[in-house]
């Protein structure tokens, strides 16, 4: 009995392990991935001088919302549903342009969801390492005991 509690407590303090390693490894990617999509909106320049929510560059998953959300608002006050204009509606070229943009800025607002739950994924899946590499280390000792 001895050595099988040993062996269950190896087992369970690598599974442990192991958890802790991919959550550092979640949360790290997460990171990198937010960084990487900060710094491509910043590239672009984005800037919007009808809010005073949004100074500077369009870099946050909530300025992306409120631009992309704006952009629309716009585009359906001016020009309606891009399916019901004329073929021959002037108006076409520019909502489609103000589609591709907001399109652009809800990929991003998505991207920051995204990195975000892979953080959080991350952070869980530490604290369950943790937990679990105790247990394991905890029924390693008892096995020893007896």
């Amino acid at each position: 009995m001895i050595n099988v509690s040993r062996k269950l407590g190896m087992v369970v303090l690598l599974l442990g392990i192991v958890a802790l390693v991919i959550g550092v490894v979640f949360i790290g990617q997460g990171i990198v991935k937010n960084n990487m999509i900060t710094q491509a909106m910043q590239m672009e320049k984005i800037t919007y001088g009808g809010s005073e929510e949004i100074e500077g560059f369009i870099d946050t998953a909530a300025e992306a919302k409120l631009m992309a959300d704006t952009l629309m608002k716009h585009r359906m006050e001016d020009y309606g549903i891009y399916s019901e204009l004329d073929r021959e509606d002037p108006g076409r070229a520019t909502i489609l342009n103000a589609m591709t943009m907001e399109n652009s800025l809800n990929q991003a607002q998505m991207g920051f969801g995204i990195v975000t739950v892979v953080i959080v994924s991350g952070i869980f899946m530490v604290i369950m390492g943790i937990a679990v590499s105790g247990t394991g280390l905890a029924l390693y000792r008892l096995g020893g005991k007896s």
